[in-house]
């Protein structure tokens, strides 16, 4: 999918959202400043920043319209306070048409949504409008306004968010006779929370908990609930109408009249923040689809959207035009979700540990070999990742005394993080641990450090771990096979006697990369060249090397099939997965050098790997399943 054929848009389309309008209040509290109130005795609390936005069908619209969409007008209800005339400011502030928001005097108060952080955490909210009720005359004046322009709309959203909002009884009768009567006038857009199943004729837009439910009260339970394929088509067929069923980090289900089709989530290696991905994903989907693109690439558009989004913390999000063509260019998907995130699907070669990822792969001759290093040969720098977690927590924390929930907090953050960036360049890394420790607060600006001040320090940390190594490969109490993952060093001797062209690239300093596979005897072997990281970040060393084996490999008029990707990180997999190669991940024990470790599974598979072996003991018989011919 080329984003820049469908951004910015060339018909940007006229969008009506009707449903529930909310008011969100962000509060940033904390105890500094703070007193102990003498008339209560209870702990005061300092509110140190505020945020308004618009939520539920507001943040929807907002998000069309930042999408690109010509005009969004929305529709529903506020009360007769001062936070509708917030909300409303805010709404005509972001360019919504707010005709069609109309105050109720009598039982129904604004719905507004008091989110209060304190730092990271967010303490339990406090809602407005829970007690809501909508007058009959209001809806049908609601409705009677939407009819009168339903003819400039290409789309319009019909959003359902909060028990008590604008879909009464009365109201869904009137809406649904609505949709019945202007059929083919525009295209309607369901997003609803427990409606789903209550608007015929309009595209569906729904996540699995909400399909699943869908079912269970049309008695279907057991195992189908929890199978989208099966619950996209059980929902197709019920509602004759295409749907679009999210799935988190599984993705999303497209289902139309030309069948079913996966869309994969967006790979995000920072901290992410879920709240908004759903309605950000609704509007680039919607505002695409208004725009004339079909409804697969209009869902990528909303994959694309949610990935935006979700990478904003502490907020909703916004995603714009921009953005999603930024992320589109230069992001990754995560693949086979379900079989990533369950063990049972798994499928090996009979007889062996080679698990088949992809079972219709066609291998090609086997000219070129790309290898990572840490963890796919060398396990010299085994336990990077504790030095990695010690550096990131103490730069997090600064030394500051802090609780055993913040802690706790912090060293949840730091394992997700290095779990997700796991295989790219150290200064990458240091550049999001700079963020971290923006974003946490526990260390006055003044003393952040730069991210290659940060990567110096663990460089550091790390180096002091293997000196002994060092020492005693120096010695000779280690051989070099015992500093490498069993099998490696004879697979690439065969390999490099069989012809195939090798290289190696790892997200390590390039120095040290050479430095380390001469120590281990094997560098010669690597006749294609061996690329380490040289401190620009811009330019990955395996997108480097595979982006050049691949120009090579057409240049000569050859298949890029002809071409394997070993690695034990899911960068090299996606690389190879983006470029059309083979993708071998290694689920290599570092400690033992030999049998599985099912921790990487999840993250390779996720990667794009097509194949999975725990160690190279098992190369013969990947080298037969493969049908290469090596000397």
């Amino acid at each position: 999918m080329d984003i820049h054929k469908l951004l910015p848009y060339r018909s940007p389309p006229s969008i009506a959202v009707i449903g529930d309008i909310c008011l969100d209040l962000y509060y940033f509290t904390g105890k500094d400043g703070a007193e102990i109130s003498v008339e209560t005795g209870l702990q005061s609390y300092s509110v140190f920043r505020t945020r308004q936005d618009a939520g539920g069908a507001g943040n929807t619209a907002v998000n069309c319209k930042c999408l690109g969409a010509k005009q969004v007008d929305l529709y529903g209800l506020t009360g007769n306070d001062c936070w509708g005339v917030i909300l409303k400011n805010l709404l005509t502030g972001k360019g919504i048409g707010t005709d069609g928001v109309l105050v109720q005097e009598k039982d129904w108060q604004t719905h507004v949504y008091h989110k209060i952080y304190q730092g990271r955490d967010e303490l339990p909210r406090y809602d407005m409008g829970n007690q809501n009720r909508p007058l009959d005359e209001k809806a049908d004046e609601l409705l009677a306004l939407l009819e009168s322009k339903l003819d400039t709309y290409q789309c319009v959203i019909i959003n359902e968010q909060v028990p008590s909002g604008l879909h009464s009884q009365y109201f869904q009768e009137k809406l649904a006779a609505l949709i019945e009567n202007n059929r083919g006038k525009t295209i309607w857009f369901t997003d609803c929370r427990r409606l789903n199943d209550r608007y015929a004729h309009t595209i569906h837009k729904l996540n699995i908990h909400e399909a699943a439910e869908i079912m269970a009260s049309n008695g279907i339970t057991g195992r189908d609930e929890n199978d989208p394929l099966f619950a996209a088509g059980w929902l197709y067929k019920r509602w004759a109408y295409p749907l679009v069923l999210t799935m988190g980090e599984e993705g999303a289900l497209v289902h139309d009249e030309s069948g079913c089709k996966t869309i994969n989530s967006v790979h995000l290696t920072q901290e992410i923040d879920i709240v908004g991905a759903g309605d950000a994903f609704l509007a680039g989907l919607v505002t695409a689809y208004g725009a004339g693109i079909d409804l697969y690439e209009a869902a990528m558009t909303g994959a694309f959207s949610a990935g935006v989004s979700l990478g904003k913390l502490m907020e909703t999000g916004h995603p714009t035009v921009e953005e999603v063509i930024a992320i589109a260019e230069t992001g990754d998907f995560n693949y086979n979700s379900r079989m990533a995130s369950d063990s049972r699907l798994a499928r090996y070669l009979p007889g062996t540990e080679i698990e088949i990822v992809t079972p219709d792969i066609k291998p090609g001759p086997l000219k070129t070999a790309i290898f990572d290093h840490d963890g796919t040969i060398s396990v010299l720098r085994q336990g990077w990742e504790e030095a990695m977690f010690d550096v990131m927590t103490e730069a997090i924390m600064g030394g500051n005394i802090l609780s055993a929930d913040e802690i706790t907090t912090v060293q949840k953050t730091v394992s997700e993080v290095i779990e997700k960036t796991t295989g790219i360049q150290t200064l990458a890394q240091m550049y999001q641990l700079k963020d971290m420790v923006n974003t946490f607060g526990y260390v006055i600006k003044e003393n952040i450090l730069s991210p290659e001040e940060y990567k110096k320090k663990f460089s550091n940390t790390l180096q002091k771990r293997m000196e002994k190594r060092f020492d005693l490969l120096k010695k000779g109490k280690l051989k070099n096979e015992d500093m490498t993952i069993k099998g490696a060093i004879q697979f690439l001797q065969k390999l490099a006697a069989s012809g195939v062209k090798l290289c190696l690239a790892s997200g390590t300093d390039q120095d040290d990369v050479i430095h380390e596979a001469q120590i281990l005897g094997y560098a010669d072997l690597f006749n294609g060249g061996i690329k380490g990281s040289v401190g620009d970040i811009q330019n990955d060393p395996k997108k480097v090397v595979i982006s050049s084996i691949i120009a090579g490999i057409k240049a000569e008029g050859g298949n890029p099939a002809e071409a394997v990707v070993f690695g034990d990180g899911p960068v090299e997999m996606r690389e190879a997965k983006k470029a059309g190669l083979l993708a071998v991940g290694i689920l290599s024990d570092e400690r033992r050098r030999w049998g599985i470790n099912s921790g990487k599974r999840k993250r390779l598979i996720l990667g794009g790997a097509d194949i999975l072996i725990p160690d190279f003991s098992w190369a013969d018989e990947l080298i037969n399943f493969c049908g290469w011919r090596l000397k």
